[in-house]
């Protein structure tokens, strides 16, 4: 019965891996079939000594230190606000995990209308309430650009590691709070003593997915900037060299050594999810 199924993996996951694998070992650009070789680790190689790799891993290095730390502290006073009750608690629990339900491709052509430097939301509201007297054009500034496409990412993640915190906060028996009230703990040492710790292993898996995610965005980044060099990523940039220049050969390279960064950001995860199965 499982035949089927091992037959599509093989044709649509393994064979293509093996292919590529196979590619970042050539040297192969299909705008020149007639010129194909085995150039060894010269794809690597190239992949390595190239700049504008190194320009997009800067990049996405603060991309993923600012958004996970963001996307943390924003999530666990969202789900600490969302564990309250309190008039219409329900509603806002439905509402919160809009932005989470929104295609990314989306989620970035619409921050893209917002910041539009001509006639977008965020330029309007700022005019309207004195704090500029002309529009600004904010995604032409490399820097202003990047944290906005970091902005996208974190207004998007943030409910999905909020649903997280609130699963983890209302597992929290009320009678570790009652003990630690009777002992005389005060509402920040019940939040440090008995909260944080609580939360210390679903904070660890959010701390992996965020980072997970946040090294292999593309869509929204792709939406609001395009190819634009402030805020190419490694995952943009190997697009680009694939399917746009079409050198299969550094392409397939740098997708194995960005899966090698991928696979190194999944291991603690995996390990997390093995010990709470054996736990």
């Amino acid at each position: 019965m499982l035949v089927p199924s091992l037959l599509c993996l093989a044709a649509f996951a393994y064979y293509p891996a093996l292919t590529s694998f196979r590619f970042s070992f050539l040297h192969y650009n299909v705008k020149a079939p007639a010129h194909v070789f085995f150039s060894g680790l010269a794809d690597y190689v190239a992949v390595v000594i190239d700049p504008e790799f190194w320009l997009s891993v800067r990049h996405v290095l603060y991309f993923m230190a600012a958004g996970t730390i963001f996307v943390t502290l924003i999530a666990l006073a969202t789900g600490l606000l969302l564990n309250e009750r309190f008039p219409g608690h329900k509603a806002l629990r439905s509402v919160v995990i809009i932005p989470w339900a929104i295609p990314p491709i989306v989620n970035g052509y619409l921050w893209k209308w917002i910041f539009d430097g001509d006639h977008g939301a965020f330029n309007g509201l700022l005019y309207q309430i004195g704090l500029i007297g002309h529009y600004q054009h904010w995604l032409v500034h490399p820097f202003m650009a990047l944290n906005i496409a970091m902005f996208t990412f974190v207004w998007r993640y943030v409910p999905f590691v909020s649903v997280l915190f609130l699963g983890a906060l209302q597992s929290i028996p009320d009678s570790l709070y009652e003990a630690s009230k009777v002992d005389g703990a005060n509402a920040f040492q019940q939040f440090l003593h008995v909260t944080i710790p609580a939360l210390l292993r679903i904070g660890g898996v959010a701390l992996v997915l965020t980072l997970i995610a946040s090294f292999s965005v593309f869509d929204e980044i792709y939406a609001l900037m395009g190819f634009d060099e402030s805020t190419l990523t490694p995952m943009m940039y190997n697009y680009q060299m694939t399917f746009v220049n079409g050198d299969f050969g550094v392409g397939a390279a740098m997708a194995y050594l960005v899966g090698a960064v991928l696979l190194t950001l999944t291991i603690p995860y995996i390990r997390m999810s093995l010990r709470e199965d054996r736990g």
